[in-house]
């Protein structure tokens, strides 16, 4: 019975974390860190490939909206078909295992979410009647939480494009 009390106070008096665990806190929180990039490219083709299928299907209505745009309303049609079929071979392009591809596809995509992200920051300074048709989910936040979420999404892409740069010049 004295071995068995023996043992238990000598685990008490080891630390919360022995060198073994935080060593594998440590491995864990660099493998992540490692692929960190391709998960923000696989999350901006899940992004847009969802974005712009949900903007192809209820097209008439992103037309209409876009036709009441100041100064972008003459190009309604353009900008209805185009962006949803942009964001969709964006979203195709960032899954294809071809590094310059991806690449390019990520620096349109981060330009992309900068113009989405000015945008949406001159329809909240300026407009009267603030329009927004990115479809789904994303179209059902409110202004800032939406320009919030496009500026977080466009700072994890300059950090993959960063990273990519980094990952590609060592191998």
């Amino acid at each position: 019975m004295e071995k068995r009390f023996s043992i238990t106070v000598n685990q008490q008096d080891q630390p919360a974390s022995s060198p073994k665990r935080g060593s594998l806190i440590r491995s864990g929180a660099r493998w992540i860190y490692r692929r960190l990039h391709d998960v923000i490219i696989y999350g901006y083709a899940f992004l847009y490939m969802y974005t712009g299928w949900a903007k192809f299907m209820n097209l008439s209505t992103f037309i209409r909206g876009n036709s009441k745009i100041p100064h972008l309303g003459q190009y309604a049609k353009l900008i209805g078909y185009g962006i949803p079929s942009l964001e969709i071979v964006l979203a195709i392009l960032l899954v294809i295992p071809v590094y310059r591809m991806k690449r390019f596809a990520l620096w349109t995509s981060i330009l992309l979410m900068g113009v989405f992200t000015i945008y949406l920051s001159l329809m909240v300074k300026f407009a009267e009647k603030k329009l927004c048709h990115c479809g789904g989910v994303i179209e059902s936040m409110g202004w800032e939480a939406h320009i919030v979420f496009n500026i977080i999404w466009l700072i994890a892409g300059i950090f993959a494009l960063v990273r990519t740069k980094v990952k590609h010049s060592k191998i």
